[in-house]
């Protein structure tokens, strides 16, 4: 057991709160996500290409092939100004490609169309949760 103390205008001294370990949440509030394909266009593959000669690793590694990825992203909430959540996904995932490989694009809608294509996911369904 915890406790919390709740100091109330009304009263000087704090009231003790107990909670139980076990106590479920008041207010539970599930956020909303997107799901997209991004598809990685023949200009990306180039890139990556050309980034890997300049590091003197094309021949180490195969040659790259078109790839898709699922990419999910929480969409708006409290506090989130977000008018168009295909174009957040698209600065967001090029944010992704700088911090996992180093690769810093313009974060643009035009610069992601330049190397990706991107479509939504009609339905996702997660095998994990319980039926």
């Amino acid at each position: 057991m915890r406790s919390i103390y709740l100091r109330t205008p009304w009263k000087a001294e704090p009231e003790p709160l107990t909670l139980s370990p076990d106590a479920e949440p008041l207010l539970t509030m599930e956020m909303e996500r997107a799901y997209y394909v991004v598809t990685f266009k023949p200009a990306y593959l180039a890139l990556l290409r050309e980034m890997a000669s300049r590091l003197e690793s094309a021949s180490d590694e195969g040659e790259a092939t078109a790839q898709r990825m699922v990419v999910a992203i929480t969409q708006g909430g409290f506090g989130q100004d977000v008018v168009d959540d295909e174009r957040q996904t698209k600065e967001r995932f090029l944010e992704y490609l700088f911090f996992t490989i180093g690769l810093d694009l313009p974060r643009t809608d035009e610069v992601f169309d330049q190397y990706f294509a991107m479509e939504p996911v009609d339905e996702y369904v997660d095998l994990d949760e319980q039926m």
